[in-house]
């Protein structure tokens, strides 16, 4: 008894700790940084960790239940151990009933009449637990045509992603109303600031570096580092050729994705690297464009 007592004594430590420690996991995090979780995150965070609490709950039980049983058997007298015993165990029976299986001595009964070179054939039936399933999911996918078909109280694929689509262009549009620029497409200025030509940098080399190389020297796209451009090298030609893209090419319009202050910088650090000419580069493509004195247009 002193075994079993130590024994239930570290079950509870360690399984019911657990649980407390994981429950206070989401409100630590919380705190810590409580804007940095979206509430859908938090949600699905605290689902997992209730599951998991769930399992905890369940082998503490199964354990506990194991250990009963070991309390009681030793209670037993040995003829009683010895029937107990010879009786098939609660899994196994719930096994056979979950499957349908029948026992060896009632095969007979649901022996086929074909004899295949002596070889005979049992009429066993899908198991409970598939039918089940199966049921389940003719009941979910009735649920589903009712709700998404047939009184469509829940958008589909396709107007999810247009809802968000519209939501994230109300953001967007939110977000460049507090963005004063005083400059467009026709004077836009070379911005030389140390922040914004690393910001460029970092955009290029994430979207236009699988076209043009990380450097710049050209690999798909054309080369960004000599003085030959197909559509001009001036700031203004840069800035316009990367808002509006070029038709039929790989080359997208970034308007849509960029606010004109990143387009600016994007355009700042192209213009940068007029002159780097790395190793590698690609060979003149264009024509020769000429810096106007006194001009970083």
């Amino acid at each position: 008894m002193e075994r079993i007592k130590s024994i239930l004594k570290n079950l509870s430590s360690k399984y019911l700790l657990l649980p407390l420690l994981l429950l206070t996991t989401p409100m630590a995090a919380q705190t810590e940084s409580p804007s940095g979780v979206s509430p859908t995150t938090a949600f699905y965070v605290v689902v997992v960790l209730l599951i998991i609490v769930a399992i905890l709950v369940m082998l503490l039980a199964v354990s506990l239940l194991s250990l009963l049983k070991a309390v009681v058997r030793t209670e037993m007298s040995t003829e009683k151990k010895a029937s107990l015993e010879k009786e098939p165990s609660w899994l196994s029976k719930t096994w056979d009933k979950w499957n349908a299986l029948k026992p060896m001595e009632e095969e007979q009964d649901i022996m086929l009449d074909h004899d295949y070179d002596g070889i005979k054939e049992l009429d066993n039936h899908l198991p409970p637990w598939w039918k089940a399933l199966f049921y389940l999911s003719v009941v979910y996918a009735v649920i589903y045509l009712m709700v998404f078909h047939v009184f469509k109280t829940s958008p589909l694929q396709e107007e999810e992603y247009e809802i968000e689509m519209a939501l994230a262009l109300a953001a967007k549009n939110d977000i460049e109303q507090t963005i004063v620029v005083d400059f467009d497409e026709s004077n836009v200025p070379f911005n030389d600031d140390a922040e914004a030509l690393a910001d460029g940098k970092k955009f290029f080399e994430a979207q236009c570096g699988m076209c043009h190389k990380a450097d710049g020297g050209g690999l798909a796209g054309p080369n960004l580092t000599d003085d030959y451009w197909r559509h001009g090298g001036s700031m203004t030609n840069i800035y316009n050729v990367i808002k509006n893209g070029v038709p039929s090419t790989a080359m997208i319009a970034w308007e849509s994705r960029l606010n004109p202050i990143r387009l600016q910088n994007v355009a700042s650090y192209v213009k940068s690297l007029r002159g780097t000419n790395p190793a590698g580069a690609l060979p003149p493509d264009g024509e020769l464009y000429v810096e106007e004195e006194n001009n970083q247009e």
